[in-house]
């Protein structure tokens, strides 16, 4: 191949190049900005509860700025404990934004709940309590309220049976390779290395769901013959509860979501599993 071939070659490589590195960088900055606002929710929640003593806007901007992120929009909700966040992050091409919710799980018949009108996102009609979905672990116990989009975490001791909510297909196990939360970037002792998750595909009244648990015990859902393909039936033990990702304490991190993922679910899990009982004290 002739010289100039061989620049026009590299040139086009160095073009072609730039573009993925800039999206590349783009989407880590979103990651970053999620976590951040994640990180910040909690923290204006934990204020306005009374958890920790602080003025929760000012706390989730003081949490913010140690992951290099802003608070641009900051709503708190005094009577609930629950606090809405949005920050901004830099980024190659002109900065990510990330959006966080905190707080205790909706008030029976309030917006949201099984008795109360659906909201935009969450299953409508044929996918509420009473069409299989069973509650996932043997205690109806909360350890916190949403956060991390409609995260819940349900509490469950250590080595405890984790459940699956409705019949479906095992369609993931093990570590999820996901970066290290930002509550344990402020809480370096909470972090446990990679959390390990199971994820369930759910085919209920035409419609494809999925669940989660987290913080799970490593290797525990193949000890009790849970692999990907495995077929499950509502209330059969999927994983035991464990102390692996960022945690204060044995609990599973419960997520029902539109897509395979097991972080920032978009579906509130009170639609479907109905009210989880008592609210016990908090952790992450």
């Amino acid at each position: 191949m002739s010289a100039p071939a061989l620049l026009a070659c590299a040139a086009a490589a160095v073009c072609l190049g730039l573009p993925v590195l800039a999206a590349a960088g783009q989407l880590e900055a979103r990651h970053r900005a999620s976590a951040a606002a994640d990180a910040a929710a909690l923290a204006a929640a934990d204020a306005a509860s009374g958890w920790i003593t602080a003025e929760p806007c000012e706390i989730a901007g003081a949490v913010a700025a140690e992951m290099d992120a802003s608070v641009i929009e900051c709503t708190v909700e005094e009577r609930r404990g629950a606090a809405r966040v949005r920050v901004r992050i830099g980024a190659p091409l002109g900065g990510a934004e990330g959006r966080a919710h905190a707080g205790p799980p909706p008030s029976p018949g309030g917006a949201g709940h099984p008795d109360g009108p659906d909201e935009p996102g969450h299953p409508g009609s044929g996918t509420g309590v009473g069409a299989g979905w069973v509650w996932p672990a043997a205690s109806r116990g909360l350890t916190q309220g949403f956060h991390d989009g409609f995260a819940i975490d349900l509490d469950v001791p250590l080595g405890g049976h984790l459940l699956a909510p409705n019949s479906g297909v095992v369609v993931f196990v093990g570590a999820d390779g996901g970066p290290t939360p930002g509550a344990c970037l402020a809480q370096p002792d909470w972090w446990r290395g990679a959390n390990h998750t199971v994820i369930i595909r759910h085919e209920i009244a035409g419609r494809t769901l999925f669940s989660s648990h987290n913080h799970i015990e490593p290797g525990s859902p193949e000890t009790l013959g849970i692999r990907v393909g495995s077929v499950v039936a509502p209330g059969q033990p999927v994983a035991r509860a464990g102390m692996s990702g960022c945690t204060s304490g044995p609990h599973s991190h419960f997520t029902i979501a539109s897509g395979p993922r097991n972080a920032f679910p978009d579906i509130d899990p009170f639609t479907v599993l109905g009210n989880g009982g008592q609210r016990a004290g908090e952790r992450p």
